[in-house]
């Protein structure tokens, strides 16, 4: 006799199911497995919700559907989509339970005290990263027969199709023009008129083909550009223009910079003696809530800085030696690659939070009807996944699951035994 509850996860923000198992023989536990209904779509719904294939960014732009990769889009309508045995939740078009059924919508005997059926919606923290590119003349320079520009390039628009559905990425360059005041200084970003109607590209998920747009991140170096770098006055102006714009909150949002010289500043643009200003921008911004990691292009940029900005970016002290922060200087394409590759990896939780809280943890984790799956792969307790010490609601993946659940988009599921969790 089994007497479970189950847990799906796909993607961004599928539906997570606790139901009861059974085997239909009467037991006040028991049911038919059911088969759920049949999954549907926008396009295949006979009349889907008005409001399929609306953009947005959180289930709450949607109106009679849920948000999965930046659209609005439902599995079912009051009248289709459901199989025997559960209903649709016309608030969000997804196919729900009818209590005291088996499965994923069987037809078991109510009877008894069987498990209670819930419905709810896990949340996977989607971190917000925002690419500070430099755009001063240097970032010509060559880079293993390649300019430093392109180099960048190819190694950001990379990592970003790659991590796009799980990452909301932004861009944007700064320089300015040897301390010219028109353009003012600094310019974010700086390649020419065409430029002007899309000053940057704010964060949003699915931006790969934004960022990779040569009209905004051109993967050339823009003949207009070059001159300085005030990467103290940019980070400044950056901060500002993100705190009046603010992402989704769910997951950190960070400023990765990438450049290849020592900061100058609006005010002196040469010689380069803005490291200061830069530290205290680094600073301003980590307090305001926004990490800043820092990556040199090339060898121009001192140890000594670059440890200084990595320190102050998390919130350590400009000197901090016993636990100094990382930071990175990449000499190859394959090395910036790689640099970003981490940066961003290290920004993505392998938390899965949900709106129910676990009452035996001991329980979900040793029961041996406990069955948690990535990709449809058994996962092992607590060596791949455990409830997160301290709390009670958070299932976190760690070790080879941990990795795997950060490169992309995946498929999660666990059913545990009635008792490990609450259902109020």
């Amino acid at each position: 006799m089994r007497k479970s509850l189950s847990i799906l996860f796909v993607g961004l923000s599928g539906l997570v199911l606790f139901a009861c198992g059974g085997n239909g023989n009467g037991d006040p536990f028991s049911g038919t497995g059911g088969n759920g209904g049949v999954i549907l779509t926008c396009a295949t719904l006979e009349v889907p919700p008005p409001d399929c294939d609306n953009a947005c960014t959180s289930d709450s732009q949607c109106d009679a559907s849920f948000c999965q990769n930046s659209k609005c889009v439902a599995n079912c309508t009051a009248t289709e989509g459901c199989g025997e045995g559960s209903t649709c939740n016309t608030t969000r078009g997804r196919c729900v339970p009818n209590m005291g059924t088996g499965g994923t919508g069987g037809t078991g005997n109510t009877g008894g005290n069987a498990c209670q059926s819930v419905t709810i919606t896990p949340t996977r923290s989607i971190p917000n990263v925002m690419f500070l590119v430099d755009q001063s003349g240097s970032m010509t320079s060559d880079f293993a027969g390649q300019p430093r520009w392109s180099a960048a390039h190819g190694a950001i628009t990379g990592i970003v199709s790659e991590l796009d559905s799980i990452v909301r990425f932004g861009l944007t360059t700064y320089t300015s023009q040897n301390g010219d005041s028109s353009p003012p200084c600094p310019r974010l970003p700086v390649a020419g008129d065409p430029l002007a109607a899309s000053p940057r590209v704010d964060f949003g998920l699915n931006n790969a083909s934004a960022i990779g747009n040569n009209g905004i991140y051109p993967s050339s170096y823009p003949n207009d550009a070059g001159g300085d770098t005030p990467t103290g006055d940019s980070i400044d102006a950056l901060v500002g223009v993100i705190q009046s714009n603010s992402p989704p909150a769910e997951g950190p949002t960070i400023i990765v910079l990438a450049t290849d010289g020592e900061p100058d500043t609006c005010e002196v643009p040469n010689p380069q003696t803005g490291q200061a200003e830069a530290v205290t921008a680094a600073t301003a911004a980590h307090s305001a809530g926004l990490d800043v990691f820092i990556l040199s292009v090339g060898n121009e940029v001192s140890d000594s800085h670059l440890q200084e900005m990595a320190n102050v970016g998390v919130g350590k002290p400009a000197n901090e030696s016993g636990d100094p922060a990382p930071f990175w200087k990449a000499t190859t394409p394959q090395g910036l690659g790689d640099a970003f590759q981490q940066i961003i990896s290290d920004s993505i939780s392998c938390d899965i939070q949900m709106d129910k809280r676990f009452d035996d943890k001991e329980k979900a984790c040793n029961d041996p009807e406990s069955d948690v799956r990535l990709n449809g792969v058994p996962l092992s307790c607590p060596t791949e996944w455990r409830v997160k010490p301290g709390v009670d609601d958070i299932i976190e993946l760690v070790g080879s699951a941990c990795d795997t659940f950060k490169s992309g988009d995946v498929t999660f599921s666990a059913e545990f035994p009635c008792g490990a969790i609450v259902v109020e």
